[in-house]
């Protein structure tokens, strides 16, 4: 039983080292962790001696490998200095368990190694090592579960660092269904869900999951924990493999970025909500004092009015998404056309304005989201405006979408079109200069319409580091 499952063990991937000695102290058995600890190859392992591989730890370890043979003495997690073969002059630090394996016959066959390495943590921490908080996170970090179940799910071995964590001896769980053992048993909801690993592990599958175990003291800690079917050389399965670690500090680390990340986003939601409360109050002493203005004047505010509400409806969005990185252009686009409706009611009922433009998709960056939108509004304000003159009628049409990695919107109409002469660099409103300035601090490009022609159609075209992630 020991050969199969110290295949099982040794193949599996583990922070622990793990060999196996013969009586001539040969290496057995070694997995990856160990070998490379030891700075050489499996392959260069088996076969040899520790001497061969350890010379310089050799005088420190034989004796304590001599006593495991001779008396069967039992070494566990004692600490032990060794100088690297791969690395003159430099040492590594262990905490390393001797163990006999003892043969039918009662005598000693061989040694199983289980080590260790703390070389870079105890670099990393040695003014801490002797406190008390420190040895317990060294401790905790050391946790490791390995055991040997029948396929029905009953514990038949287990290694001591879980019975001392635990603080229960072998023969109180030894011989008992899994999941009615200590770390289990103190809910109904865990034991039902080891009975169904055991289970699905019996049939084959490898069960990987983070749990909850019961420690001394009532107290309970998070593991990794797996379950591995084992197989004889027929392929059926003659034992379970349950292994696992801590992941305490993990998740508790995960759990301060999750409330982190939470306190950001509820910061960001007030932020856009109270810009937008104050640009709509900026919007609206614009409106009241636009009622008492001269028609130059009033629609100069208007104007002004309009822009404020473009940006407010930026954060508006941004709030509403709960998504403070990117802005949805198509749900923009079709509300700042409904806002438009509002203050444009009159010209609306002879002119069509029309979006086309998909509800997700097209997402601009945070640092696009206003001047994109201030541009989209000059474009369609000078469409209603200019576009149709004062009894004109006709449609304006944004459409939006991808082209070349990027995005493109345009504001077209079936208007007079711009006048004979037209040049764009030297246009005289403010809301086409605007529309330049924006371009430009958007690294972005502007088709303008040709004049002298019937309808306008202005296309922006932003660079393709906007498109989605």
């Amino acid at each position: 039983m020991w050969v199969a499952a110290l295949h099982t063990i040794f193949g599996a991937d583990s922070p622990v080292g793990k060999a196996v000695l013969d009586r001539d102290l040969r290496y057995v058995f070694i997995n990856q962790t160990l070998a490379a600890f030891n700075g050489r190859s499996i392959e260069e392992h088996l076969g040899r001696t520790v001497e061969d591989i350890l010379p310089e730890a050799f005088s420190t370890l034989a004796p304590l490998l001599r006593s495991v043979l001779d008396a069967g003495v039992s070494h566990t997690q004692f600490r032990v200095s060794v100088k690297m073969p791969n690395a003159p002059g430099e040492f590594s630090e262990w905490e390393a368990s001797y163990l006999p394996m003892p043969l039918d016959d009662g005598t000693i066959g061989g040694i199983y190694v289980q080590a260790v390495n703390l070389t870079a943590e105890l670099r990393a921490q040695q003014a801490l090592a002797n406190s008390e908080k420190q040895l317990r996170r060294v401790l905790d970090s050391l946790f490791a579960f390995v055991g040997v179940m029948t396929p029905d799910g009953t514990l038949v071995e287990a290694n001591k660092a879980p019975l001392e964590a635990a603080g229960v001896d072998a023969q109180d769980v030894i011989g008992r269904p899994f999941w009615d053992t200590y770390w289990w048993s103190y809910s109904a909801e865990s034991q039902n869900w080891m009975r169904q690993a055991c289970a699905r592990a019996a049939q084959g599958e490898v069960v990987r999951e983070d749990v909850t175990a019961r420690m001394a003291g009532d107290t309970r800690m998070a593991l990794d924990f797996m379950l591995v079917p084992m197989r004889d050389d027929h392929g059926r399965i003659t034992h379970l493999i349950p292994s696992a670690i801590d992941i305490s500090d993990r998740q508790a680390a995960q759990l301060r970025t999750e409330m982190a990340l939470k306190e950001r986003t509820v910061l960001l939601q007030e932020v856009h909500h109270r810009v937008k409360n104050n640009l709509q109050i900026i919007a609206s002493l614009l409106n009241l004092q636009a009622r008492g203005a001269v028609p130059g004047a009033q629609q100069a505010l208007q104007d002004s009015q309009n822009r404020v509400m473009a940006m407010a409806l930026t954060h508006q969005l941004l709030y509403e998404r709960n998504d403070f990185s990117t802005l949805e252009l198509g749900p923009y686009l079709r509300r700042l056309v409904a806002s438009l409706r509002d203050v444009h009611g009159d010209t609306l009922r002879r002119v069509d304005l029309k979006v086309d433009a998909p509800e997700s998709g097209l997402n601009i960056d945070l640092n696009q989201a206003v001047p994109v939108a201030l541009i989209v509004n000059e474009l369609l304000i000078n469409a209603l405006k200019h576009g149709f003159g004062k009894d004109g009628q006709g449609t304006v049409a944004v459409r939006a979408g991808r082209q070349d990695h990027g995005i493109f919107v345009t504001v077209a109409d079936t208007g007079i079109g711009m006048p004979a002469g037209f040049d764009s660099p030297s246009a005289a409103s403010l809301g086409l200069r605007l529309v330049t300035l924006l371009t430009e601090q958007l690294q972005a490009t502007m088709r303008w319409p040709t004049a002298g022609q019937a309808g306008a159609a202005f296309t922006l075209q932003l660079p393709p580091e906007s498109k989605p992630t």
